[in-house]
């Protein structure tokens, strides 16, 4: 391997190295949000089983007035406990929002490898372009144009023997 493509090895780990650790922290920060969450639904669920209580005494019985006002006091608990719970949500849907957005700017992904340089034809002498054609094949060209098949593969850069119709191939002038 050349010094560049070792470089370039390099490089894409430490960049997937990096990714990862990246990750890493992004899944914790997750994790201590779903914690922060779950208390907050722990502490709705509290306020919903107190309401239950209250709603269990009123079914016991009481005086009218009393149990007017204890209807009047659930209902205003009812709707703050909403209120928290649509503010609530509201407020997580725009924090992971925001931290999404910045994980996804820092996200990017590795450069890639460039191209690799077309490599010049060895061969040096007098030639023309050929056109393959239907039935061609590389001893037929080569009988043609009386060269050797290995002189075709070296004048063309060719790694194999196979052609496809309409495929360019530098052959020796006749």
């Amino acid at each position: 391997m050349n010094k560049m493509t070792v470089v370039s090895v390099c490089m894409a780990a430490c960049s997937v190295a990096f990714a990862q650790g990246r990750d890493d922290f992004m899944r914790q920060q997750a994790y201590a949000e779903m914690q922060r969450v779950s208390g907050q639904v722990d502490v709705l669920q509290s306020n919903l089983g107190e309401l239950q209580n209250r709603v269990g005494r009123l079914e016991g019985g009481g005086d009218a007035r009393a149990l007017r006002q204890e209807i009047d006091a659930l209902k205003a608990s009812v709707a703050e406990i909403r209120r928290e719970m649509r503010n609530m949500h509201g407020e997580i849907v725009r924090e992971l929002s925001a931290k999404f957005a910045v994980m996804l700017k820092t996200v990017t992904p590795p450069a890639p490898p460039p191209p690799p340089k077309p490599q010049k034809p060895s061969y040096t002498g007098p030639c023309k372009e050929y056109v393959v054609e239907s039935g061609d094949t590389l001893s037929v060209i080569a009988e043609a144009f009386g060269t050797t098949v290995p002189k075709l593969r070296e004048m063309n850069n060719l790694k194999s023997d196979t052609l496809r119709i309409g495929q360019k191939l530098l052959v020796p002038k006749k």
